[in-house]
């Protein structure tokens, strides 16, 4: 057993190296190619369906969803992947698999909460979310399916990312992109408006039983939800996860936010416009922070007693983010008019300015979220509960003023302010308390890629398009070659 664990110890110090790092992130790139692919075909044909209307209801219906999820999940996904990962160095099989069955029995419990406060929270949801009407409760509870499959499939996807089973995971996200394609788009067709609710069940029902066919086979599905033996093994265990809840509901309750401050003053078509443009800035673009939360967290939680791996292994993931964000960003904002076009319809073009402000929200990210994963590494729950609550609070603030005084274009100001208080606070605060440092190396690389984006976005607001292109296309270019040699280097260098 010594032997073994010490096989796992050598094992993880070497994988924290660039190498590493690139080819985990090759393997959900390819992932996110394909998801990229579908979800062109799917918000072609779903907002040809439906309109801006109907991206509206989806924002609104995804928001409630989040909203009711975080509150009742005790922080299993989170605590899951640590304890999981923990187990995978140093315990046993058996150790795992009661381990697990001690997780789906929480997650039993959590859904039938869920369901509860579903029906509970209706008439409060459909009066704020539907012009103060009461007539809406039957719709949001109708969604109680989608928060029971949405719980299912974290619990299990927690599971099978703390045993490292990386590349199961990415062939679930592939499987689910295809088959949510396929599950949805008849019910847009068929029913409208009308079947949104239903496809949004379909597509969350086949995610759940996919991750579940993935995670039974390595381990058995067992569950004793009247045991208070399990039950009191997990209560510790969810008892720790409380401000894991605290703070996912909190950030629920600010995505909330966002449609309910545009519709204090806007309609469904302002939701949906909003939708679109957050889902190309943040979504795509961020699908290069997938690999993120499937091997970076497990990795980092595996170094958080050795300070200069942690730090070693955040200053890494930042490099490869960043490094590979950033030509993405400037290739994206530079061809926005066409992009939108090609994802949506025409009718979404006023959505631009938004999308280009929002840009830099997703640039901060790249060097905040391999930040902001240490003290969840750490298991200092209170710390980051804390951080995280201020950063909502200031970004509702920044949001209702965007809107304001910007509309649409003041709420992307607003994104990208919000995460650049972020990013500011995490080094703060996470630097004092557990000594996280940004290397030379990578802050010199996020400053470089920062003004070459800069530079691309501002060109972005003219209206030439000979312009755009003549100083777009170069900065693309340098941006990615500037890339391309930084990676070599690092790789090379191990």
């Amino acid at each position: 057993m010594q032997k073994d664990s010490k096989q796992n110890n050598v094992k993880g110090k070497k994988t924290a190296s660039y190498s590493h790092v690139l080819m985990f992130t090759g393997i959900f790139g390819g992932v996110q190619s394909l998801k990229l692919v579908v979800s062109v075909v799917r918000n072609k044909l779903a907002s040809y369906l439906l309109g801006t209307t109907g991206y509206g209801l989806l924002a609104v219906y995804s928001s409630i969803t989040e909203f009711v999820t975080n509150c009742c999940n005790c922080g299993i996904p989170i605590n899951t992947t640590q304890k999981a990962s923990e187990l995978y160095e140093d315990g046993t099989a058996e150790q795992m698999k009661d381990f697990a069955c001690t997780v789906r029995t929480w997650v039993v419990w959590t859904a039938v909460v869920a369901m509860l406060l579903s029906v509970v929270l209706s008439p409060v949801l459909s009066y704020f979310f539907f012009e103060h009407q009461w007539d809406h409760c039957l719709e949001v509870i109708l969604l109680t399916p989608m928060v029971i499959a949405f719980l299912v499939a974290e619990g299990e996807c927690s599971l099978l990312k703390g045993m490292r089973k990386v590349r199961s995971v990415a062939t679930i996200e592939s499987i689910v992109a295809v088959t949510t394609l396929l599950s949805t788009v008849p019910f847009y067709y068929w029913l409208g408006l009308r079947g949104i609710i239903l496809a949004l069940i379909a597509s969350t029902g086949i995610s759940a039983f996919v991750h579940l066919w993935f995670s039974v086979r390595l381990v058995p599905y067992r569950i004793h939800p009247f045991s208070m033996r399990i039950l009191r093994e997990g209560w510790p265990f969810v008892r720790r996860g409380l401000p894991y809840v605290i703070s996912g509901t909190a950030a629920s309750a600010a995505g909330m936010a966002v449609p309910m401050v545009i519709l204090s003053t806007g309609n469904m078509d302002d939701v949906g416009l909003y939708r679109a443009a957050f889902a190309l800035m943040v979504g795509y673009a961020g699908m290069v922070f997938v690999a993120l939360e499937a091997d970076y967290y497990p990795r980092l939680s595996s170094t958080h007693n050795h300070p200069e791996r942690m730090n070693l292994c955040i200053n890494q993931q930042i490099d490869v983010c960043v490094l590979l964000v950033t030509p993405l960003l400037i290739l994206l904002t530079l061809c926005l008019p066409l992009a939108i076009r090609l994802l949506y319809t025409g009718e979404f073009m006023s959505m631009t300015t938004m999308a280009l402000c929002a840009t830099f929200y997703t640039f901060f990210r790249a060097i905040m979220l391999p930040v902001a994963y240490t003290p969840l590494a750490k298991g200092k729950s209170i710390v980051y509960l804390c951080v995280e609550l201020a950063y909502y609070a200031v970004f509702c603030l920044l949001v209702w003023l965007g809107w304001r005084f910007g509309g649409l274009a003041g709420v992307g100001i607003a994104y990208s302010v919000a995460a650049l208080y972020d990013l500011a606070v995490a080094l703060i605060v996470y630097g004092r308390l557990y000594g996280c440092r940004i290397s030379a190396g990578t802050i010199r690389l996020s400053v470089v890629q920062f003004m070459l984006l800069a530079v691309n976005v501002v060109v972005c607001f003219q209206p030439l398009l000979w312009l755009r292109l003549s100083v777009g296309i170069p900065l693309f270019i340098v941006s990615s070659i500037y890339s391309f040699q930084l990676l070599r280097k690092r790789i090379k260098r191990g």
